[in-house]
Formats: structure tokens, sequence, C-alpha cells
């Protein structure tokens, strides 16, 4: 996982003069260095496993560490890095003594040009050899997940060599009635056909090799231990085991998975915390019942329900705690239903119920009821008990030409009312004499933010990602920031819900990519190290046409690999999965890399990383909310953390606002933090890296 880009370079020189001289003329060919000179009171074996270089640069006539005491040592460690032998004349030592004694080349001490072209071919070959060994890992471990899947396989797999079996799993071993593999190690396939078809098998064996058939498919008649005769469709593809060519032979079952798929479809609506539909589903749902608003005297009514002080929940049990507490409300929720009701979660500690009435005492019932019940809940957490409240926002639904989002707003509203009422937990949304609507708010905004880019009221902000043990890279979130005509900031919570409902953002998007990239390479030339996470909206997701343009821009503006990461919320990976998997995969073939955006949240979180090859991980807001005061957070981090440092992500813990935060975060070991402790979102890229931690 190419994301710190420096090389890492181990000096074995006496002179202090010629290593410096090494290392300004590398820095000057564009080489970030992560540096390392062998000291006289150092183990050489020590630092080549705490250093992991990947060029070593040795003097020929250097006591230290000779080359011919390094090249076993690299051997003895398994280091991937290569020697480079340096000598003050060409007589020293000449090139093909020097290849033969294990280096990789042989440069004169002041032929510095000479020097970073070799580092340059070294650094190349040495990233081949990452990369293959990487390949080989993973071709190791696909074999070994592909053994595991055969074994376990409902449909019988057997391999065959020459015509004998040489691994059969236990669906095939059962199908036969072989009792283990070793009943039928070694015998012919034929033996398994009934009598009246091993001609035609005979055949049909010769044929697939006379004609070199990669794959082809059989009906025939198998036969078992007992002699008894059964009907069998047999698919053969050419395979190897061990490294040696064989033949798979795959025989399916037939069995009905339409109750199986029903299920995997049913999982994949619902809300893994609550089991309730999942916001997409519960939409999809929402838009086919209001078509049917007004017909046959059908009418609905969206109820929207918010836990009360769901913030002092959070700090009273953590985030794990409360996830607790929002699956045990949905459930009181659920049970206070009718069969018709249709329940869904919204986001964090909010739920939609569709009601197919428009009757507003059923409803003010039925809001009362769920109302009644919730605060009359008691949910034991860790050892504590947290006593709950809602409040319920409730909008009619009496006319065909709503639009689904006009509905969701409106009920939204109608839950803020109720959210600011001093005696009243419920309210049924009322719409004001000339009060727009969604759609028409919405369109405000495009002409508002079309506006903007005419007039060029649109900015980029930086903010620095600070690395927690140092490193060379400088690292900044780069997001748009809207002005209004009279220089006013917009907040982003303003117009994004609106440039997304419109399909505005993908402008937006482009917009933001355009200019990073062109003021990234104007920093870059005095800051060579700086590298941009850039914020996407989930809309850009599905935009099919945005990785080709995003190719291309990098190629116009020739920068360098490595240097940009995209971020994109966790709630829209989930909402595009597929096309954020694919964008994801395909940001490694240009050198980018993808990063999810308040990531944490979920029950399972790191299975949607199982999916979607992110390689940074940024940490959802509430996680640091009081964390320096919040054991329960501190230890949730942590462990979340440390998963994914074990799946070998990078973790960045966001909105670090006091030092006692920050001190919170050395127990916990994530990689990298932001927020406004060290500097806010600022129109400059002024953050003097330096400093480390201040």
């Amino acid at each position: 996982m190419a994301v710190e880009t420096a090389l890492r370079l181990l000096i074995v020189e006496e002179s202090a003069n010629h290593a410096n001289a090494y290392l300004k003329a590398l820095r000057s060919g564009g080489f970030a260095l992560r540096s390392h000179s062998l000291l006289s009171d150092e183990e050489p074996e020590d630092v080549l496993k705490s250093h992991q270089p990947e060029i070593i640069l040795v003097s020929h006539s250097n006591p230290l560490l000779t080359l011919s005491s390094l090249i076993p040592l690299l051997v003895s460690t398994k280091s991937d890095a290569v020697a480079i032998l340096l000598s003050e004349k060409p007589e020293d030592i000449s090139i093909p003594a020097a290849i033969n004694a294990g280096a990789r080349d042989r440069v004169i001490k002041n032929d510095l040009e000479h020097l970073k072209i070799v580092v340059k071919r070294e650094l190349d070959y040495v990233s081949i050899r990452q990369k293959y060994r990487s390949l080989e890992k993973m071709y190791t471990e696909s074999e070994a997940r592909c053994q595991i899947l055969m074994n376990n396989s409902r449909d019988a797999i057997s391999y065959v060599h020459q015509g004998m079996h040489v691994y059969a799993n236990q669906a095939y071993l059962e199908m036969f009635g072989f009792g283990g593999f070793d009943d039928i190690e070694g015998l012919p396939i034929m033996d398994l056909v009934s009598n009246e078809k091993q001609e035609e098998f005979k055949q049909f064996l010769r044929n697939m090799d006379s004609q070199n058939l990669k794959r082809a498919e059989l009906e025939t008649e198998l036969r078992d231990i007992n002699n008894e005769t059964f009907p069998g469709h047999m698919e053969f593809s050419e395979a190897s085991i061990d490294g040696e060519p064989c033949t798979q032979i795959l025989i399916r079952q037939s069995v009905d998975t339409r109750e199986l798929e029903e299920q995997i479809n049913l999982l994949s609506r619902l809300d893994p915390l609550t089991g309730l539909l999942n916001r997409l589903a519960f939409v999809e749902e929402f838009e086919k019942a209001i078509i049917n608003v007004g017909k046959k005297n059908k009418h609905y009514a969206l109820m929207h329900i918010g836990i009360d002080d769901f913030k002092g929940i959070q700090d009273k049990v953590g985030m794990v705690g409360s996830d607790q507490v929002i699956a045990e409300i949905a459930t009181v929720v659920k049970d206070q239903l009718g069969g018709e009701d249709l329940a869904g979660r919204y986001e964090g500690s909010k739920y939609l119920v569709l009601i197919p009435t428009a009757n507003e005492k059923e409803l003010q019932a039925k809001g009362n009821k769920i109302i009644k019940a919730v605060g009359g809940h008691i949910c034991e957490v860790g050892g504590k008990s947290i006593n709950t409240e809602c409040r319920v926002g409730i909008c009619l639904i009496d006319d065909g030409s709503l639009d689904v989002n006009e509905v969701m707003s409106r009920a939204d509203k109608a839950l803020t009312e109720a959210s600011n009422d001093a005696t009243e937990r419920l309210h049924i949304y009322q719409p004001k004499e000339g009060e727009m609507t969604q759609k028409q708010i919405d369109a405000a905004w495009v002409k508002r933010l079309k506006s903007a880019l005419d007039e060029n009221r649109l900015q980029l902000r930086y903010q620095p990602i600070v690395q927690l043990d140092g490193g060379e890279l400088e690292r900044y979130e780069v997001f748009m920031e809207m002005r209004d005509e009279d220089g006013s900031r917009v907040p982003p919570k303003e117009f994004l819900p609106a440039a997304e409902r419109t399909k505005m953002s993908k402008i937006l998007d482009r917009w933001v990519i355009s200019n990073a990239f062109a003021q990234l390479v104007k920093h870059s030339a005095q800051h060579p190290n700086t590298v941009f996470f850039i914020k996407l909206t989930g809309g850009s997701l599905a935009d099919t046409e945005l990785f080709r343009w995003i190719s291309e821009k990098l190629k116009s503006h020739k920068i360098q690999q490595n240097r940009i990461v995209f971020e994109v919320k966790e709630e829209a990976v989930v909402s595009h999965l597929k096309q954020a998997q694919a964008f994801a995969t395909l940001l490694k073939t240009i050198q980018c890399t993808f990063a999810i955006d308040d990531f944490g949240t979920g029950p399972d979180p790191f299975k949607l990383v199982e999916l979607v090859p992110a390689e940074y991980l940024k940490f959802h807001k509430d996680f640091t909310q009081d964390l320096a005061q919040n054991p329960q957070n501190q230890k949730t981090l942590k462990e979340i953390t440390e998963k994914a440092k074990s799946l070998k992500k990078y973790t960045i813990v966001q909105h670090v606002e006091d030092a006692a935060t920050l001190s919170a975060l050395w127990t916990i070991g994530a990689d990298f933090t932001q927020g406004n402790f060290f500097q806010g979102p600022s129109n400059k890229m002024d953050y003097d890296f330096s400093l480390g931690m201040g």
C-alpha cells in the first residue's frame, strides 16, 4: 500500500560531507527521503530491521559495514533492499566486481548525476520486486481461499490428473458414497461412469484433447460405490494443483436456491443495527406507495421520530452503548406499529414510519403511543440505566403530486418544531402561506450555485492532516466553500443536500478537483511532498465518466504519483456500494488512493472495508467528542484503530479541538489527526509541519 512515498535510504559512509552531498543531490532530483546514516555504535542488523531501507548506499572504504558483510545480512533479514557501492575512483573496484559481490551497481562518489539515475532505476526495481512479492502472497492466499471454498462448496468438485483423482471435496465424496479422500485417491474417473456411458465418455475426453478445449460440459450417467446410477451434469475446465496441470470436474447439484436468494435480498435491504428497512429500501417502498395517493381513497402520512438528547446518551455510554440504545428503541417503536405500517431507519438516532392514513386523530394517537412507550423504556447499557424520550414530527400525504424528498423535508421540519416545543412532543406539519416546496427550494439553490460558479464565489479551503509520529509528507484536506453575494459564508449543510438531490454536486465536485489539481501543481513547486485529500459527494460515485476525466486531468497537470486521495463519507459509500468499489479499485491504476470519511458508526463497519479497497479510514467526529473524559469512547476508538491496523489501513482522527483530546490519542495509536487544535480551515496552505504535534 504505497501511501507514504518517501524513499527509505540507509547510508554507510565515513565522510559526513559525502553523505550530505548524496542527500542534497537526491532531494534536488525530486526524491522524498527518509534517510538514516549508520553510526559506529549501532548494530547493522538492528538498523536493517528498524529502518527497513529500500536502497543502501555503501562506501567501498567504510569500515563499519563492508559490502561482503552487508549482502548476507540482507538475506538473513529477508530484506528487499538493494545495495549501491560508492567508490572514490574507478580503480578502487570495477563495476563487474561490485555486481559480482552483490551490489546492483558501482557509482563514483563525486558523480552525483549518475547516482540520481542509478537510485531512480533501483527504486523502480525495488518497487517491482515488492509488487511481485505482494502478488505472490496474494496468489498463495487466493489458492488457500479457493481450497477452503472448494472444501465447503455444496457443488461436487474434483481434480483429475492423467485420468486419476488427485483431489475431491466433501460434496464429491458424499455424492459417490466414499468415506474419505483416501478411498478415491488414484481412482480413475472412468470408474465413476456407468458401463453404458463409458464409451461416450472416452470419446468426449478425446474430443476435448484433440480440439484443445479449455472448458466443456457433458450430460452423462454416473454410478456410486454401490453401483447405483444417477444423472450428472459435468463441467470440465483447465486447472492446476501444486503447480501441476490437471482438469477440474464440477458436478452441480440441483438445489432450489430461491429461498436463500430471497433471504440475501432481504438482508441487503435491512439496517444491520436495528433490523428496520435501511434508508434506501425505505425510500424505494415510499416511492411505490406515494404514487397511489388519491387512488381508491388511499392516503398516507410520514412520521419522523427522533431520540431526545442523543449526544448526552453518547457521553454517558459511548458509541457502542449508544448503538445499543438505537437498536432497543427501534424495537420499541416497531412494537407500537400496525401490520400495514412501514418502518425504516433514517439516520443516527432517527426513524421513519409510513402509515396508511391521513386521519390526524389516528396519527396523534399513534404518535403519542410511541412517545409514551419510548419514555417508559429503560435501556440497561454497561451497568447504566438510560431513560429515553423521543419527539415525533408528522407530514400528511394527501397530494399524489408531492415529491418524496418534499415529504421527507416536511416531516423533518415537523420534528424540528416538536423538538423546539417546550410543552408538546408531537407536531403535524402545516404548510405556511407562500412557503416554497422542496422542489422550488432546490431549484432556487441550483440557481444560486450556478451564479456562484459564474461569479467566482466558490473557494477552496485547506486543513492540515498531521501525522502523529512525524513524516516528510505535507497533507491537506481540500474542500469547497461558497460565499453569498454579500461575501458571507454559506455553510455546506445548507446547499449540499440540494446539490445532491439535483445532481449539481457532480458539477461542484469537478470544480473542486480541477482547481485542487491546479493549486497542487503550484504549491508543489515549493513543497514537493504535498498530498491532497479531496472531498467528493456521493453523487460523483454515480458519475460514470468521472474516473476517465480524473485520469486525463492528472496527466495534463503532470501530478506526481500518490499525491491525491479522494474521500467519500461512509453513508455515501454504502448507498453507492458497487460504484464505490469500482471507483476505489480504478484509482489504484492511476496511483491515487481512496478514503472513507465519517467511518465507524455501523455495528460492523469493517464489512464495508472488505468490499471497498480504501487505504485511509477517517473516523466519525462522534468518536472525539469529549474523548479525554470518555473512557468508553477511548476504548472503542482504540479497538477499531487496532482492527484497522491489522488490515493495513491508515487511520485519521478528526475534529481534534484541544490538547486534552490530543493527549488521549497517544494511547490509541491512530496514524493521523486533524482539527482546529492544529489549524482551522484556511484559504492558505501555510501550516508548519516541521512543528510536529506542536
